[in-house]
């Protein structure tokens, strides 16, 4: 095992910060603003930090054994999630992170990913390497603290009186003068 020393580790992380600058993917990155979870251990994110570019490296294939020496567990070696290289200076990665790739040589829509697990080589910490998924429904992920309370400050999205969460209109016994 090495020995590495403060002044060695930062260069090492400049070095690898360059490499992601000359042969990385930019990609869009966001980190959720007071991030919590519920009794069930599901996130609950209110909204996600502006998007902020930075560069990866996209592991789309990895081996088992980049699993294992990173201490993960896998169950079988058919379904692996996607691994993201990136920066150790990135500011506030954490679970739930969302990385948005575009397509980088032709007009294809950007794919969201999402953080599920963070790790790093112990003996050289240079980068963080995560562990993430695909996200499909896009519309929840990514909200900022403008977009959620431009979304929200509107009273239609929030139920009416006299409806029910199916949208269908009913009556109350005070209404129709009916006493107990």
């Amino acid at each position: 095992m090495s020995h590495l020393i403060q002044r060695d580790i930062i260069l090492m992380r400049k070095r690898y910060d360059e490499a992601l600058s000359m042969q990385g993917i930019e990609v869009m990155y966001q980190f959720p603003n007071l991030a919590s979870s519920n009794h069930q251990g599901e996130p609950v994110i209110d909204s996600y930090s502006p998007e902020q570019k930075t560069f990866i490296f996209f592991e789309g294939n990895p081996k088992v054994k980049t699993f294992k020496r990173y201490g993960w567990v896998v169950e079988n070696d058919k379904e692996l999630p996607f691994l993201v290289h990136c920066s150790f200076n990135l500011p506030n990665v954490q679970k739930d992170s969302i990385f948005k790739i575009g397509g980088q040589y032709a007009e294809i829509p950007s794919r969201t990913f999402r953080v599920t697990e963070i790790s790093y080589d112990l003996q050289a910490p240079d980068h963080i390497v995560c562990q993430v998924i695909p996200v499909y429904d896009e519309q929840y992920v990514g909200r900022t603290d403008g977009e959620t309370k431009s979304t929200f400050s509107s009273s239609h999205h929030f139920l009416n009186s006299y409806e029910d969460y199916r949208g269908n209109v009913y009556t109350t016994n005070q209404d129709i003068g009916v006493k107990k």
